[in-house]
């Protein structure tokens, strides 16, 4: 097992409770309790689309209830999408396709008509031009 590198001691503390076996019957494989949620919302998730038309006609008992669901969980406990957990990164796209995309420095502008002003002086440089017409931008016009 690699050494994980810790920045900050609080996941010390979050330590995910494995199953390794039920009821004196080990499991192949120890299992997170996040892992299992996520294969039992696999499961649901295939059971709901078999109750529609292009699915329902299918008839793939272990392929659906159990291959389907163990790559879901796969998936959403052991990939990072962008560094984020993939059901957090899907949630945050959605949030932003419906989001108003009208922000002004990350904040939502209520009123479009008023423009915006600076409440302070504001520094910039003009570039000053030679004989040939090329931006000098390494001098500073006063």
């Amino acid at each position: 097992m690699k050494p994980k590198i810790l920045r900050t001691y609080n996941s010390v503390w979050k330590v995910e409770k494995v199953l390794y076996g039920i009821q004196d019957i080990p499991l192949p494989i120890p299992l997170t309790y996040r892992q299992i949620g996520f294969f039992g919302g696999g499961v649901f998730l295939v059971w709901v689309l078999n109750h529609f038309p292009p699915l329902s006609l299918l008839d793939l008992g272990l392929i659906e209830y159990i291959f389907l669901p163990g790559l879901f969980a796969w998936f959403f406990t052991k990939q990072l999408l962008d560094g984020k957990a993939p059901h957090r990164f899907f949630i945050r796209a959605v949030q932003y396709h419906l989001s108003p995309h009208i922000q002004n420095r990350y904040q939502e502008v209520s009123d479009m008509k008023k423009p915006y002003k600076y409440a302070s002086k504001v520094g910039y440089r003009q570039l000053s031009y030679h004989e040939r017409g090329e931006a000098d931008e390494h001098r500073i016009s006063d």
